[in-house]
């Protein structure tokens, strides 16, 4: 496509934008200009861009683009002046070549009566030979303090809107060309759209710290609902009228318990997607040795995890803890005489589909129990209901060993509960 021709395509160009601040320069078509020049300050646009993309603080952004811009226009000093519109003055933001206490204190006014407001108000580059020379100007005391003559000042313009401006400064007469101005120009846009990343990422770091903080406030009261709930299961337990009673509202109890207890582990996950089963197991058996007070009690609970821990999604890990919680309330129920004994929760290693944990004791066995009570009865259906399955067997030194066969990935078709073996 020609440039020129009749397909040339026509880009408009918002008032004030860096396309229409570079359109209005116009080049004297018998100037000439060293080809070093030219390269020497689009490669000082290139290392800027490049120095912006990775560089989070704005003020380091800024400072380096008035490294560029002095070096770029053989200027001794550069600033960027942040436009305070509330206060209707420009407080210089950073600066090259300065003295001591300037950036970050000096300020100069944002009227025409100075080259930054000249060029603030007009949306213009202004580029002033001798600023002394200028009967209409009133300025500020940072120009005769460090003996300023020789100026250029182009807009800081974004799609945020105006930031304020880049200005270049000499303590001699020195004639800043069209390739200076475009040089200015082109980092203006590049402080431009760092402002406005920095204004985008900060909108969005508030936004999420004020997100965090509800859920964080909505995580705390889903908790203190738990820990409600279970202390009013657990006082109607205890004013139940009958043993049938008591033990249906304690099964109750253990499932709401079950279900705080993996509330609690996937505040720790950053409630994640999937689970690390193993240490959700351990951190449950350290619960439930809690909610059970096992250490009043001549019972032990000892947790074993292997080294290589798989993970689950959360349904899988709810239906495994409350089935676990179900069978160790089952154990210290029923298979216990007063000597006490062990209960053992083995996480085997898992093989590529399945994980494989046992719940194991060192009781009577089944005595006060069968295995087609009512809780081993939901524990199976729930087991079967994640593609998994719960199957009994006897130890051959006493006691009773249940393991819980569970897919790393639901999907599988649902399997029957397996008949507990005799």
């Amino acid at each position: 496509m020609a440039l020129g021709g009749p397909d040339t395509i026509e880009i408009a160009a918002e008032p004030g934008s860096t396309l229409a601040l570079l359109r209005s320069i116009e080049a004297d078509p018998k100037a000439s200009v060293s080809l070093r020049r030219v390269v020497r300050q689009r490669r000082a646009i290139a290392e800027l861009s490049a120095v912006a993309l990775v560089q989070p603080s704005l003020d380091s952004v800024l400072a380096e683009a008035c490294r560029y811009a002095a070096q770029g226009c053989h200027a001794r000093f550069a600033k960027v002046l942040e436009h305070r519109a509330e206060e209707h003055v420009f407080l210089v933001r950073a600066g090259w070549g300065w003295e001591p206490g300037i950036v970050g204190h000096s300020r100069a006014s944002d009227d025409p009566s100075n080259p930054a407001g000249e060029s603030f108000r007009s949306r213009k580059p202004v580029t002033v030979l001798d600023v002394g020379a200028r009967s209409d100007y009133h300025l500020p005391p940072i120009y005769p303090r460090h003996h300023i003559v020789s100026t250029a000042n182009v807009p800081i313009i974004g799609s945020a809107g105006f930031f304020g401006v880049l200005e270049v400064d000499h303590p001699a007469r020195h004639r800043f060309d069209v390739l200076d101005t475009t040089l200015l120009v082109s980092i203006a846009a590049i402080i431009a759209d760092s402002v406005q990343r920095t204004k985008r990422e900060s909108a969005l770091r508030a936004a999420y710290n004020a997100s965090a903080l509800l859920l964080r406030e909505h995580y705390h009261r889903v908790r203190n609902n738990f820990q409600t709930i279970l202390a009013l299961v657990q006082l109607h337990a205890r004013e139940a009228t009958t043993d049938n009673s008591r033990r249906r509202i304690e099964e109750i109890g253990r499932r709401i318990f079950s279900l705080s207890s993996l509330y609690d582990h996937l505040l720790g996950s950053h409630a994640a997607d999937r689970i690390e089963i193993n240490g959700y197991v351990e951190a449950l058996c350290e619960r439930l040795r809690e909610f059970y007070r096992l250490d009043e009690r001549p019972i032990g609970l000892v947790c074993h995890i292997a080294a290589n821990s798989p993970s689950v999604d959360v349904e899988t890990c709810t239906t495994l803890g409350i089935v676990i919680n179900e069978l160790i309330a089952n154990a210290l129920e029923h298979a216990f005489t007063e000597r006490g004994g062990r209960i053992d929760v083995v996480a085997e290693p898992p093989n590529d589909n399945e994980v494989t944990i046992r719940v194991e004791d060192d009781g009577r066995g089944f005595q006060g129990s069968s295995p087609g009570s009512i809780g081993l009865a939901v524990a199976r259906r729930l087991m079967s209901w994640i593609g998994g399955s719960l199957s009994l067997k006897p130890r051959p030194a006493g006691g009773t060993s249940w393991t819980l066969v569970a897919p790393k990935t639901r999907g599988a078709s649902p399997r029957e509960p397996e008949t507990p073996a005799a």
